[in-house]
């Protein structure tokens, strides 16, 4: 292969790359106009590239309205990553969780953002015998909760605008508004009793290279013992494990 061929051969997976670049969890489905704009290329050459990607899966173009979203193979893609993903930060996170643990005497646990919830990966529980207690492999919403608040706090302004309209109630509406911005400021968020009478918590964001925040760390326990004076004291010891794990994440070598 000549160097012009590498060349055009580099320029059309970047290309392609461009493409899938494109779609977002706001913007899941596109039609062959808006792509060409996004990426500043002419409808034809888009509209081959695009074909190219239907057929080896990648994209798939809905008969209902002509516009692409992603294939099966992205899922599979998806599916992999994620696995690898939070199987590499679970390891990771382990020996600071178990040290947490032992050392505040409550349950800590690893949670993922996953769609529009997040889920329990990973969980140390307290060995005392009244405890919170939450399954590895658990769904919890975003909205309710120190786990969810901390994830839901440093997502886009369209994705935490799509959780704050389809709730029930307007005061956790307004009580998200004014809440979500200093847990972003501060790296921590903490729970009363709001997803059940009886249960306290709080967490720290687990930031990813780019500063994505795609897991936290979350300590929790029965309000009668993990009151707030016990939240207010040890959550600089939640935020700095929290850190602690964005560190070794981001550069597992280390």
């Amino acid at each position: 292969m000549d160097e012009n061929e590498s060349l055009k051969g580099s320029r059309t997976v970047q290309r392609s790359i461009n493409i899938m670049n494109c779609f977002t969890l706001e913007e899941s489905e596109l039609s062959l106009t808006e792509i060409s704009k996004k990426i500043d290329l002419a409808k034809s050459t888009t509209s081959r590239l695009l074909d190219t990607l239907v057929q080896n899966g990648l994209l798939q173009k809905k008969f209902s309205n002509s516009k692409y979203q992603f294939g099966y193979k992205m899922y599979q893609f998806g599916r992999i990553a994620e696995n690898t993903i939070s199987f590499e930060i679970t390891e990771l996170a382990k020996p600071f969780m178990k040290k947490l643990r032992n050392e505040i005497g409550e349950s800590v646990s690893l949670y993922m953002l996953e769609n529009k919830e997040r889920r329990c990966i990973a969980r140390y529980g307290s060995n005392q015998s009244i405890r919170h207690v939450v399954s590895i492999g658990e769904a919890l919403p975003l909205e309710k909760g120190s786990g969810g608040k901390a994830l839901l706090a440093f997502q886009s302004p369209t994705f935490v605008e799509s959780i704050l309209k389809n709730l029930d109630s307007e005061a956790l509406r307004i009580s998200l508004s004014d809440e979500l911005p200093i847990i972003q400021k501060e790296s921590i968020a903490m729970s009363l009793d709001e997803r059940g009478a009886g249960v306290n918590s709080v967490a720290s964001p687990i930031f990813g290279v780019e500063q994505e925040v795609n897991f936290c760390l979350c300590v929790s326990g029965p309000s009668t013992r993990f009151t707030q004076a016990v939240m207010d004291s040890i959550k600089n010891e939640v935020k700095l494990n929290a850190l602690k794990i964005s560190e070794c994440f981001n550069d597992p070598k280390e």
